[in-house]
Formats: C-alpha cells, sequence, structure tokens
C-alpha cells in the first residue's frame, strides 16, 4: 500500500491551539501564526513548532538562537489572522497592525502582550520534514494568564473552547470488566 501524496481536505479535521511564533535575526522581527505549535515532552518541557519552506519566517527561525510562543487568547483571534494572513516579506506586521507586543526576559524577540500564555524558548533542535521545519525549543519563561482562555483553530476558523464534555468513568470500567472476562 502506498502513502497518500495528500490528505483530502474532508479528512483534514485537526484541531489546533492558535500561536504567533515571534523571532529576532539581526534586527529583524517577524511573527507568524503557527497552528502546529504543541508540546513535544514534558520531561524536559519541549515546544515544537512547523514552519512552512514558503514561510518568511523559516530563513529567520533556521538561524535564531531563541524564538517565543504566544498562546492567543478569546479576544485575539484578529492576531491570529493578520499574522496567518499576511507575509513579513510585505510588510511588518506588528507595525502594520499595531499588534500589542511586550518583551521578552530572556530572548530577543517580542512576545504578544495579553496572551493565554507566552514562552520563551531556546532552540535545542531542527528537523525538515516534508515542506516544514520542526524546530524544538526549550522554554526558558512559561507564564500563563488564568484570566485569559485560549483559542483553537480548524480548517480556516477560529473557535473559542466549549463546554466540557463529561466522560462517566463508570461505563469505562464496566466495559474492561467485560472485556476482561471474554
Amino acid at each position: 500500500m502506498q502513502p497518500l501524496a495528500q490528505l483530502d481536505r474532508e479528512a483534514w479535521r485537526f484541531i489546533n491551539s492558535v500561536s504567533v511564533i515571534t523571532v529576532c535575526v539581526d534586527g529583524v522581527v517577524n511573527a507568524m501564526s503557527a497552528e502546529w505549535c504543541a508540546p513535544v515532552s514534558l520531561k524536559p518541557p519541549l515546544i515544537g513548532v512547523f514552519v512552512g519552506e514558503e514561510r518568511f519566517t523559516r530563513p529567520l527561525i533556521e538561524r535564531a538562537a531563541t524564538f517565543g510562543v504566544s498562546l492567543l487568547a478569546e479576544d485575539q483571534a484578529w492576531i491570529g489572522r493578520a499574522c496567518g494572513r499576511y507575509s513579513g516579506r510585505a510588510v511588518n506586521k506588528i507595525e502594520a497592525f499595531r499588534i500589542p507586543i511586550e518583551p521578552a526576559h530572556y530572548i530577543e524577540a517580542p512576545l504578544i502582550a495579553g496572551a493565554a500564555a507566552q514562552f520563551e524558548c531556546r532552540v535545542v533542535d531542527r528537523r525538515a520534514y516534508g515542506s516544514h521545519l520542526l524546530v524544538v525549543g526549550e522554554p526558558l519563561r512559561a507564564v500563563g494568564n488564568p484570566a485569559k482562555r485560549a483559542i483553537a483553530y480548524s480548517r480556516g476558523r477560529f473557535y473559542a473552547l466549549g463546554t466540557e464534555i463529561p466522560v462517566d468513568e463508570s461505563v469505562l470500567e464496566a466495559q474492561l470488566l467485560e472485556g476482561e472476562r471474554r
């Protein structure tokens, strides 16, 4: 069986957080929306971000020793759209859209002010996978804002996280017991 060359759009139903990756190299600062950004390890803490080969951020993050990750909050979907729709080749997104930023403590790149969470990362690994570069960072600082709720992104749209779906643990235990009897 041959692997798929491309996934059907209807199958692509992944739901992801909305992160803005910030990087600064030789005085050039860029902010890029990253749908594919997630923790890759808890011990040690590591965060991975995938950057497409056509992105303005790609050559910057290939040279950067550090980068920032800002997990956007419910009132910041517009930042995710601005940083995802427009290229740093054409416009300085932070200035043009007046994106609120704040200085980081341990990295040169700024962070998105008011985010649900912020991470200042040191690059520990880079590896190409197909059209994307996986950059793995070790957080030097991580701050969450309990007053802010992170948002989700899927298939071009932003979503607020909704109601928790309860799981009846007793049903799981009954199924497990039934399976063990067989």
